[in-house]
């Protein structure tokens, strides 16, 4: 049984579930899927914190250090787009095969890092970047390839819907549904990329490229930092719901993008959506209209999809008899 080494970028919330899920998961994917996927370096700002249940040997503060150690996968965590996009540059540049859950990233320079990916014939999985353990990414690109996509629409970020959720069910004011979001962990102290609805942008526009491919775009975002108790309750009073939805469809010739708080009838299939969860409305010209729901946010549902990934690629690298 080939063995697969992982090195991993970053051991924050997502990178910690990551490590818990593939120690708890391993056997059961070598009975599996014929893999044994083994974690070989981890990439950390202190060497010297305490991690329970992690080998401090696996530890390393020098991302050269696990770029360059001959890891056949890199997975990569750290957020952001500079150092996250050197990081994967150098990976690729490398021969390695990479998996990320990093939507800002493949929003800024995706097309160049698939292209990339592409002439060196190495795989990057990204399934995690958009709406957490939701199959959203794999389902646009092999399972719906057979047909013409001709709208999404969701709810693409958790904190947004969270906030609103509060708002309409526990009658709380923004200010106060937001500081409940981040007392849970939901929202960050510097909420403004999920609020004022750039975090839904980012994932609307990958998912944009999936369904539709390179295309002209315009782009249109709103958050949901102006909402108002009074618009919730009004909304209410009309039977309807305020959800705050990413919508990309075909239009004049290219893909017409919205990111807007919306009023939703309550039989609508994104008004059920409530809390952190995530939903997306896929229409296609065979299938028709297809729901995808579940969580979108969270350390485990995220690492999963990060895991998925990873087995995706070694059992396809495993049939070829080499990862390069």
């Amino acid at each position: 049984m080939r063995r697969i080494n992982i090195g991993l970028l970053g051991c924050g919330t997502v990178g910690r579930g990551f490590v818990d899920l593939l120690a708890r998961e391993r056997e059961r994917i070598r009975g599996r899927d014929g893999v044994d996927v083994a974690l070989r370096r981890i990439l950390v700002r202190d060497g010297d914190k305490p991690r329970p249940g992690i080998h401090r040997d696996l530890f390393s503060t020098s991302a050269i250090d696990i770029l360059d150690d001959g890891c056949d996968i890199i997975v990569e965590l750290v957020g952001g787009v500079h150092s996250a996009g050197a990081f994967v540059r150098r990976a690729l540049a490398n021969g390695r095969h990479v998996v990320t859950a990093n939507k800002a990233l493949l929003a800024d320079a995706g097309r160049e890092l698939f292209a990339t990916a592409r002439r060196n014939n190495l795989r990057i999985g990204f399934e995690a970047s958009v709406c957490g353990g939701i199959p959203i990414v794999r389902a646009l690109r092999h399972g719906l390839a057979g047909d013409r996509i001709e709208s999404i629409s969701g709810i693409l970020n958790g904190t947004c819907n969270y906030i609103l959720t509060r708002m309409e069910q526990d009658d709380l004011e923004f200010a106060d549904a937001l500081q409940l979001a981040q007392e849970r962990g939901f929202a960050e102290t510097d909420p403004a990329l999920d609020v004022g609805g750039g975090d839904a942008a980012q994932k609307l526009r990958i998912l944009g490229e999936l369904a539709f491919g390179p295309q002209n775009v315009r782009m249109r975002v709103h958050g949901i930092e102006d909402v108002t108790r009074a618009e919730v309750e009004q909304a209410r009073a009309r039977r309807c719901v305020v959800r705050h939805v990413a919508t990309a469809r075909r239009a004049g010739g290219g893909i017409e993008m919205r990111v807007e708080r919306r009023e939703l009838p309550e039989f609508h299939p994104l008004a059920a959506v409530r809390d952190e969860n995530n939903a997306v409305v896929v229409r296609g010209r065979a299938v028709g209209e297809m729901l995808f729901q579940g969580k979108g946010a969270g350390s485990l549902p995220t690492a999963a999809a990060v895991l998925s990934d990873v087995i995706e690629i070694a059992k396809e690298s495993n049939r070829m008899g080499a990862l390069t």
